[in-house]
């Protein structure tokens, strides 16, 4: 059974691809139009906030089908003093040009090891891997970049950047560790960051790894997205009877709210019209709902571009 507070108030969905809690967050931080998205319940009328700022997920894929690294055997080493990691190391490093190419070898390690052995390369990170969606794998989850952090405020100060904008990381900024193609389910994939050989900003970064059976999503896909049940279905607006029917043959137990009661509920009544939903884990949803259609549903195209 889930702790419902922690859950209801856990849940802050990307408005649409690209963008990330963080970046929103900030946004708003900056033009103080909005709320913090992490107040309970205020992740009920984020989705339809004008004023969001998106950030790209850092890979060349926006979401990758991937399953949890198993193991990496590799050698850790480096040109000059730096010499051979030990084996028990929890992560991988490799310096490819100008950036450190760090593979995450253990990703149920303490995250104070992943912080110890990132010391030992003179960079600052607090590094976090957490169970994810399928399209979650390999994402970074959570970014906060001093340096980025600083270069957001500037661009929003100098009027460069307003709401709706997508960011585009700049430059010597952290980046996840890219896959060649896709990630078929039943082999590992690579969990890393690239990071800038010189590196002296604080930073605190999410990478997703694939959620083990009962566990919690860190990144709480939409319904609509990629992978998810009602990807390129147009389900916002459908009833709670249709969508609990569609949901319960794929196996998933839905949660739901609603702005008349703004608290979970096990049932609503079946004539209600569906707003929008989250996947909590890979056998639950958390689904917002109401007596009236909503007058300005989100778009298909916003995780079905051309029928995709």
């Amino acid at each position: 059974m889930h702790d419902v507070d922690r859950l209801v108030a856990g849940i802050a969905p990307d408005p649409g691809p690209g963008m990330t809690p963080g970046a929103r967050e900030l946004f708003d931080e900056i033009t103080a139009v909005a709320p913090a998205p992490r107040r309970r319940f205020a992740w009920l009328t984020a989705p339809f906030r004008a004023g969001t700022v998106r950030r790209r997920r850092w890979t060349t894929l926006p979401i990758v089908v991937a399953s949890a690294v198993l193991g990496v055997i590799v050698t850790w080493t480096f040109p000059g003093a730096l010499g051979s990691r030990p084996a028990s190391a929890a992560l991988d490093v490799k310096r490819e040009g100008d950036y450190y190419v760090i593979t995450v070898k253990d990703l149920f390690a303490d995250p104070g090891r992943y912080e110890s052995e990132l010391e030992s390369l003179g960079l600052n990170i607090r590094l976090s891997v957490k169970p994810a969606s399928p399209g979650g794998v390999g994402q970074l989850l959570r970014v906060d970049e001093e340096a980025e952090t600083n270069r957001i405020r500037r661009l929003v100060r100098e009027g460069k950047l307003k709401a709706g904008d997508v960011i585009e990381p700049g430059e010597g900024t952290i980046v996840a560790v890219e896959s060649s193609g896709s990630c078929p389910t039943l082999f590992p994939c690579h969990i890393g960051l690239k990071v800038p050989v010189g590196y002296t900003d604080n930073a605190e970064i999410s990478l997703g790894r694939a959620a083990r059976p009962g566990e919690e999503y860190a990144d709480r896909p939409d319904l609509g997205q990629p992978h998810q049940v009602f990807h390129c279905v147009p389900y916002a607006n459908r009833t709670v009877a249709e969508v609990t029917a569609t949901l319960r043959a794929h196996g998933i137990r839905p949660t739901w709210t609603s702005y008349s009661t703004m608290k979970p509920q096990t049932s609503l009544p079946g004539d209600w019209y569906v707003y929008e939903g989250f996947m909590t884990s890979a056998d639950e949803a958390f689904i917002l709902a109401n007596p009236t259609p909503h007058r300005t549903p989100r778009p298909l195209k916003v995780f079905c571009p051309e029928g995709s």
